[in-house]
């Protein structure tokens, strides 16, 4: 499982929900954890303890501890158990 407290874990990187974009191409798709979940919106974290709400249509059905990626508010997919 991804520790997403963990900056030393590859799959992070350095985005974050306060974070205005990737240096490197100036967008981000910033990996956050589900912790819980209203109807077409889940309150996410992300690495660095930000929580943020998320729109999770483009996904859905979500759960509970699972890892997604987001950009711009909305989920834009979601990390396999296999990629963690």
């Amino acid at each position: 499982m991804v520790d997403l407290h963990d900056e030393t874990d590859v799959f992070l990187g350095g985005c974050r929900l306060d974070h205005d974009g990737c240096v490197v191409c100036a967008d981000a798709g910033i990996p956050v954890r589900v912790i819980a979940v209203t109807g077409d919106d889940a309150l996410c974290e992300d690495s660095g303890g930000n929580q943020a709400s998320i729109a999770v249509e483009l996904v859905a059905p979500v759960a509970i501890g699972e890892v997604l990626v987001t950009h711009g508010g909305v989920a834009i997919g979601r990390v396999e158990e296999s990629a963690r």
